[in-house]
């Protein structure tokens, strides 16, 4: 009789410890990948921000600036352009 109550409680206790990691592994994964989405939305919002803003000030920059430098400039912020519409 003995044994079998040593038996129950270690395989109580083996229960115990394998729901306890489910429940607790399960909901930090869950965490964490809720984290990621969040971080990943928010990536892709800061870079569409940041290529509307470009696109922006590009066309501003268009109208207003002249010469030969202007030309210059204006192909260097269409290669960042570029650049930003590669990282989405």
């Amino acid at each position: 009789m003995r044994i079998w109550q040593g038996h129950l409680k270690i395989y109580r206790k083996r229960q115990k410890k394998t729901l306890i990691h489910l429940f607790t592994a399960a909901h930090s994964k869950a965490t964490s990948e809720t984290r990621k989405q969040v971080v990943h939305e928010m990536e892709k919002e800061s870079t569409q921000k940041v290529k509307t803003a470009s696109e922006q000030f590009l066309d501003a920059f268009s109208n207003s600036a002249k010469g030969k430098w202007s030309k210059a400039a204006h192909e260097t912020f269409k290669e960042t352009g570029k650049t930003l519409e590669k990282l989405n």
